[in-house]
């Protein structure tokens, strides 16, 4: 299932997503990873600590250091950067392979657009996406720099062979 079938009235498209992933991971090759054939990275992608040093929220640990590796702070986890508890409840799977792991580009993006379409309910209005990527990190500078790359995504018009935009 795909977020255009599970969420029609959402409006959510690719583009939109993937300036996400290219702010938050350069599409999971961040550090010289590579992205492998099955979505996931060659090497996980853990962010800093979230441990309230200046310019960065504190968020106290909330998976056991599952997912981050850290058990006394919170790191955002994977392409998409989720934190741990922010997974835990929207996580999906997006490969169909009955897991759920922010370490799987598939799994991500399909979590961040449902995400989106959570935080803003549309997506058809700029203002609506402009709201939902606020939702998603509470920067404007981060929106700013999203939108830059959704916008030049929707610009080139790419859709992978066999499918529609969606």
């Amino acid at each position: 299932v795909t977020l255009a079938d599970a969420r029609p009235e959402c409006g959510a498209r690719r583009w939109m997503i993937a300036g996400i992933g290219r702010v938050e991971s350069l599409h999971g090759e961040i550090g010289g990873r590579t992205l492998r054939s099955d979505g996931r990275t060659s090497s996980s992608i853990i962010g800093i600590a979230l441990d309230g040093s200046p310019g960065v929220r504190a968020i106290v640990d909330t998976d056991d250091g599952t997912l981050d590796g850290d058990d006394v702070w919170d790191r955002a986890v994977g392409p998409m950067q989720f934190i741990p508890e922010t997974w835990s409840i929207r996580g999906q799977d997006g490969n169909g392979d009955g897991r759920r792991d922010p370490h799987n580009l598939y799994d991500a993006a399909l979590a961040a657009g449902t995400y989106l379409c959570q935080l803003s309910g549309s997506l058809t209005s700029d203002q609506a996406l402009d709201a939902a990527y606020f939702g998603y990190n509470t920067s404007a500078t981060y929106v700013a720099n999203v939108r830059g790359f959704a916008e030049d995504y929707q610009a080139l018009n790419i859709v992978p062979l066999g499918r529609s935009e969606g």
